[in-house]
């Protein structure tokens, strides 16, 4: 009993972000779009130094929210609210590193913005959805690549003037991290379904498990 406690508190310590979510669906739209708004200033004004602003920004949350509507009929339960989640904090990371892209111009004065921030930013991204749709939302491996890139890139190529796409889709360098990023995602999460074994079966399983019991105050499923 002491040694299945164990694992359920390291597996809560290494959980315990997917708990840190807005308490409310639309909270959780409003700070998605909030957060996206700021990726299309940013981009715009940072990288692309154009002036096509609104046009970025409609078609960019047009993209969002028809993909965070998508990904709910692909994920455990069809919840809406958690596709709302998975993009908060996904485009949370993109911004972040799209303003350090800016920084690092303000620091090294010589180099110019380049996109290739803005297109690593969207395979880290849709790393970080690999992991959440398998650990935290009842994917297999399999289905979660298929979905992995869908938001990411739809975003992406609304943000990117069309003449571009090739460019920075097909820049080696971005796509090398690209492959870097989906495979460390990929390869966490097989590693973490079997941290817990052989007490547990599937790490997964139990953390949906656990994350289900506390959403809704019931541990039967415990």
């Amino acid at each position: 009993m002491e040694k299945s406690q164990d694992h359920v508190s390291r597996i809560h310590r290494r959980y315990s972000f997917s708990l840190l979510t807005p308490s409310h669906r639309y909270q959780s739209l409003t700070f998605s779009i909030g957060i996206v708004g700021l990726l299309v200033v940013t981009t715009v004004y940072g990288y692309l130094q154009s002036d096509e602003i609104f046009l970025r920004l409609g078609l960019v949350l047009t993209a969002l929210v028809v993909t965070q509507l998508i990904d709910s009929r692909f994920i455990k339960n069809k919840e809406y609210s958690k596709a709302l989640h998975m993009s908060f904090f996904g485009n949370v990371i993109w911004l972040i590193l799209a303003l350090l892209g800016l920084a690092s111009v303000s620091v090294f004065s010589k180099i110019e913005p380049s996109l290739f921030v803005i297109t690593v930013g969207m395979f880290l991204f849709a790393s970080f959805r690999i992991g959440l749709l398998t650990t935290v939302l009842g994917l297999k491996i399999r289905k979660a690549w298929l979905l992995c890139l869908l938001q990411p890139l739809a975003m992406f190529l609304a943000l990117i003037p069309q003449n571009m796409w090739i460019t920075t889709l097909g820049d080696p360098l971005a796509l090398g991290f690209g492959i870097v990023f989906l495979t460390l995602a990929s390869t966490w999460t097989y590693f973490t379904d079997k941290v817990g074994r052989p007490e547990v079966k599937s790490t997964h399983k139990l953390i949906q498990a656990y994350l289900s019991s506390i959403g809704k105050n019931d541990l039967c499923k415990m």
